[in-house]
C-alpha cells in the first residue's frame, strides 16, 4: 500500500510538473481584479494582457528605476543590440485598489529631467500585465534593480498584488514604455516538481527494499 501511495503521488508530481502557457492576448481589456488575485501568484497566462483598473494613488511612493530603455524588450538577456539603447528612467506608482491592495505600474519613461506627471487622487489606469522580474520559468531580466514582488513592498504603504502594470495611456510629460514579455505560448517542466517525482520514487524503492528484507527474514526465522 505504501509503495502504491509514493508512486501515486510521483505521478502527481511529474504532472504537476509539466507546464502550458497559452495565453493570446486580447483587445478588450480585463479587470486587473481577475488576472492577479490578492494573496496569489499571477497566472502565466495573464503575462501581456490588456488589463483596466481603477484607484487611488498612493503619495510619497514613486519609484524611479534609472538606466533602462523605452523599449522593455532590450532589457531580456536574449536581446541583441546593434548600438546602446538610450537609457533614462522608468516611473513607478503604485495604485490603491478598492480593497485595501496595491498594484505598480510603470507610468512611463523620461529621458531625462524632473518633470514626472503627479500621482494623486483616483484614476483609471489602462496598461499591460508584466510578471515579477525575476519570476520562474521566464526569461531573465538583465537590469538592476529588477522589479520584483520584494523590492515593491519595499516602496508600497499596503500589501500588494503580483505583477505590474506597464501603463498605455501615458501623460504626455512622459514616453511610452513597451513592456518585457508578450502574451505566448510555452510549454517546460518545473524543476522542482521533477526533483519531488524522482524523490517520490526513490522513497517507493527504499519501502520495497524493507518489505524485502522483512519478507526474507519471516522465511528464514521459519526454515
Amino acid at each position: 500500500m505504501l509503495i502504491v501511495a509514493c508512486l501515486l503521488l510521483s505521478h502527481w508530481q511529474w504532472e504537476r510538473a509539466h507546464y502550458s502557457r497559452q495565453a493570446q492576448a486580447v483587445a478588450a481589456p480585463i479587470a486587473f481584479e481577475k488576472l492577479s488575485k490578492a494573496r496569489d501568484f499571477l497566472p502565466p497566462s495573464s503575462v501581456g494582457q490588456m488589463t483596466q483598473v481603477h484607484g487611488t494613488w498612493q503619495p510619497g511612493s514613486r519609484i524611479l528605476l534609472p538606466n533602462r530603455p523605452i523599449d522593455g524588450r532590450k532589457l531580456l538577456a536574449s536581446a541583441k543590440h546593434s548600438a546602446q539603447p538610450q537609457l533614462g528612467n522608468w516611473v513607478v506608482d503604485f495604485l490603491t485598489l478598492k480593497d485595501g491592495t496595491s498594484v505598480a505600474v510603470i507610468r512611463g519613461w523620461q529621458s531625462s529631467g524632473n518633470n514626472f506627471p503627479s500621482a494623486s487622487g483616483s484614476a483609471n489606469v489602462r496598461g499591460i500585465v508584466q510578471s515579477a522580474e525575476d519570476a520562474p520559468n521566464s526569461e531573465a531580466i538583465v537590469a538592476s534593480p529588477l522589479i520584483t514582488t520584494k523590492f515593491l513592498l519595499g516602496s508600497s504603504k499596503t500589501d500588494i498584488r503580483d505583477g505590474f502594470i506597464v501603463q498605455t495611456d501615458v501623460d504626455g510629460a512622459l514616453d511610452q514604455v513597451t513592456p518585457s514579455r508578450r502574451a505566448f505560448t510555452k510549454d517546460g517542466l518545473r524543476t522542482l516538481n521533477v526533483f519531488y517525482t524522482f524523490n517520490w520514487i526513490f522513497f517507493a524503492f527504499l519501502i520495497s527494499l524493507i518489505w524485502i528484507r522483512i519478507v526474507r527474514d519471516e522465511v528464514s526465522s521459519v526454515n
